[in-house]
C-alpha cells in the first residue's frame, strides 16, 4: 500500500512547493505514524525516497498531480509545486487513524522553511537510522552552513513539534 501523494498534497492545503519539501514532509509524517508503503535512503538533501519520486511522476504524468515550474525571483533556480487534484489510487490521509495528528503536523511543516525541513529529516535520520553518536557534529558536517542562523534550531523545534527524536526521547516518541 502506499499513500495516495495528491491526497496528502490536498491535506496540506492544495500545494506543496518543492520537491526536497515534499520528500521531507512525507518523510517525517513516516516517523509519526503515517506509513505511506515508501523506504527511504540517504541523498544529499537527507531521507530520499525513490519510490516517492516515482509515484509523484505517475501523479503528473497521468493527471493526478499538477506540477508547475517556476523559478526564484532572487537568483533564477527553479523549483517545481506540486497542486492537488482529484484524489489518485492510494490510500487517502482521511482513511488512517491518525488523521488528526497527520493534519497538524502537515500544518506545522508548511509553516516551516524547506531548509528546516531537510534538516529536521536529516536530524531525526542521523539519530534514529544511521544511531551516530554525535548527531549534531555529523550534520554540521554533511550540511554546512545550512545549520547556521538558527536553521539547526528550527529544525529541533520542528521536530519537537511532531514529537520526533532526537528532539524529544524515543520512548516519549512511542507514547506520542
Amino acid at each position: 500500500m502506499t499513500i495516495d501523494v495528491p491526497s496528502l498534497v490536498e491535506a496540506a492545503g492544495g500545494e506543496v512547493v518543492g520537491k526536497i519539501r515534499l520528500q521531507k514532509i512525507v518523510y517525517l509524517l513516516d516517523q509519526i505514524g503515517l506509513n505511506s508503503g515508501f523506504s527511504y535512503e540517504y541523498h544529499h538533501y537527507g531521507p530520499y525516497s525513490a519510490g516517492l519520486a516515482e509515484q509523484v511522476e505517475d501523479d503528473v504524468v497521468f493527471g493526478r498531480l499538477e506540477a508547475e515550474q517556476r523559478r526564484r525571483q532572487s537568483d533564477g533556480v527553479p523549483y517545481v509545486a506540486y497542486r492537488s487534484r482529484p484524489a489518485g489510487h492510494g490510500e487517502a490521509p482521511d482513511g488512517l487513524p491518525i488523521v488528526d495528528r497527520l493534519h497538524q503536523a502537515l500544518a506545522e511543516m508548511q509553516r516551516r522553511s524547506a531548509t528546516a525541513l531537510e534538516l529536521a529529516a536529516t536530524m531525526h535520520w542521523l539519530a534514529m537510522i544511521e544511531k551516530q553518536p554525535d548527531w549534531q557534529a555529523e550534520l554540521v558536517r554533511r550540511k554546512g552552513a545550512k545549520t547556521q542562523n538558527g536553521r539547526d534550531q528550527q529544525a529541533l523545534e520542528l521536530l519537537a513539534a511532531l514529537g520526533l527524536p532526537p528532539a524529544v526521547s524515543p520512548a516519549a516518541a512511542e507514547v506520542a
